[in-house]
């Protein structure tokens, strides 16, 4: 009789462990969820609609790091405008764009702690 409750004992504590084993993968991978994986699609959707909403005339970084005007827009190909004599036209798909926005172009140079000093 003593062994049968002993017996039972032991398969419910195992059981008890497994539950708990299987509960701290679930929240582990809760947690990498939440850290990992949706901040990751948030910026992944962020990308693409800033890549969905370039238009005409907007200058464009690329992935390769050349600035260049959209000149036309066909599909998912844009065709690009490169260098200051206008005459390079580059066809680029659109998930080559890295950012919209003018290039820096100022002469300033900037001060590091040594110089300030």
């Amino acid at each position: 009789m003593f062994e049968i409750t002993t017996i039972a004992a032991a398969q419910a504590s195992g059981g008890e462990s497994m539950l708990f084993t299987i509960g701290y993968l679930v929240l582990i991978f809760a947690f990498m969820y939440f850290v990992m994986i949706r901040p990751q699609k948030k910026k992944q959707k962020e990308v693409e609609s800033m890549q969905n909403s370039v238009k005409i005339g907007d200058t464009v970084l690329t992935t390769g790091g050349m600035y260049g005007k959209v000149v036309d827009i066909m599909n998912n190909t844009l065709v690009l405008e490169l260098g200051m004599n206008k005459g390079i036209r580059v066809p680029m798909v659109r998930s080559a764009v890295a950012s919209v926005g003018e290039p820096n172009m100022s002469l300033v140079k900037e001060e590091t702690k040594e110089d300030a000093k």
